[in-house]
């Protein structure tokens, strides 16, 4: 079954696809898992910054998400820089992180994980935090 299509703003777009270009992914699985997601901005649903939805997951949002080999609560998606497990901080280039980007709240997205391909509940989204992506410079 394939995705719906990424919701997102033409500026936070253009800024992910600039900094998927000047990324070094860690492993094959983020490279892939970049590679996915640069193609699926390419298709996304791109609309004004008012007319976002509020539960639709961008760089800053906290998420909590389930798979049928992992559940996660309260993960804010940040920057790699800013990446930090232990203080609940995911980059938004990881493979999960990459994952939920442009998706809604109650929706289900197949992607390949380590463990192999998984559908993915993403439970809850928070917008409240204000983590903006700055221009890149």
């Amino acid at each position: 079954m394939a995705n719906p299509k990424l919701i997102i703003t033409a500026r936070d777009r253009d800024l992910l696809q600039e900094w998927i270009a000047g990324f070094t992914p860690p492993d094959l699985n983020t490279s892939k898992s970049l590679a996915k997601l640069s193609e699926e901005l390419k298709q996304a649903d791109i609309r004004a910054e008012k007319d976002l939805p509020a539960d639709v997951v961008r760089v800053g949002s906290v998420v909590t998400f389930r798979s049928p080999s992992i559940r996660k609560e309260n993960l804010q998606l940040v920057l790699p820089k800013d990446a930090d497990l232990k203080a609940n901080k995911l980059s938004a280039f990881s493979v999960m992180g990459s994952a939920l980007i442009g998706y809604r709240q109650g929706m289900d997205i197949t992607w390949t994980l380590p463990k192999g391909e998984e559908t993915i509940h993403l439970e809850r989204v928070d917008n409240s935090k204000g983590y903006a992506l700055p221009d890149q410079g």
